[in-house]
């Protein structure tokens, strides 16, 4: 990368890393796996990004070691609500058709998405999904964040305001008839956000890590894929600043 040394982590039950094993994955087991690649690859400290299941994993971890993390980036993150959403509670092995209906909801007008891109980002969610046996070595995982009672414990939400990090949450709010992040507490950060005109210092919710910057774009879930170049300056800046 021109600007930073990345680290893309496929944690453990997810993509090519491996699915089945001996205990897990669960969170426990995935924020260990962090630290224990960051030990392994002598980084005392490093910058954390995250979107969707990824910043609440993300989120955690800068919550229990502050240490080890720089700066945090939450990108519509997950763990934030007691609800999961569908793909979570109904967990089944992806095909071509069903992984297309996510990647086409960031197809519109003014997206970097094509069709020919989500559909070639179908067919590698299908590629790296590991089938059958890929999902069963998942499922440890999809579990706990299908469970309500577990959501609850591992709820990303009311660990916000002790995050000690320097943080940036981004979130999309929506574009031409496709949906943004919709889920609670989105719905509810929107509104609080056009309120202060963007500027969440002047506001006193719970959910607010403090000096967090906030950045809302009229984009949908996925903002990285959408307007990467926006997305990326966004990242540079904030990392850097």
């Amino acid at each position: 990368a021109k600007h930073f040394h990345i680290y893309a982590i496929d944690h453990f039950g997810h993509g090519k890393s491996t699915r089945t094993m001996e205990y897990g994955p669960t969170f426990d087991v995935v924020v260990d796996e962090m630290r224990e690649l960051m030990d392994v690859l002598g980084l005392t400290s490093v910058n954390v990004v995250g979107h969707s299941a990824g910043g609440w994993i993300g989120g955690l971890f800068a919550y229990e070691s502050p240490d080890r993390v720089r700066k945090f980036v939450i990108v519509g993150g997950a763990g934030l609500n007691i609800t999961p959403v569908a793909g979570v509670q109904n967990l089944r092995v992806p095909t071509v058709e069903t992984a297309l209906r996510g990647a086409s909801n960031s197809v519109y007008p003014g997206s970097a998405m094509t069709p020919e891109i989500a559909e070639a980002m179908a067919q590698q969610i299908v590629d790296n999904s590991g089938g059958t046996e890929g999902m069963e070595g998942f499922k440890p995982h999809n579990d706990q964040m299908a469970d309500e009672g577990s959501r609850r414990h591992y709820l990303l939400h009311r660990r916000l305001p002790y995050i000690k990090v320097p943080t940036m949450v981004i979130w999309g709010k929506g574009a031409h008839d496709k949906p943004g992040d919709t889920m609670e507490p989105y719905p509810t950060w929107t509104e609080e956000y056009d309120a202060v005109k963007g500027d969440i210092s002047k506001t006193s919710k719970p959910w607010v890590i403090p000096g967090a910057k906030y950045v809302m774009l009229p984009h949908g879930h996925n903002v990285h894929w959408e307007v990467p170049e926006q997305f990326s300056n966004l990242i540079v800046e904030f990392l850097n600043g």
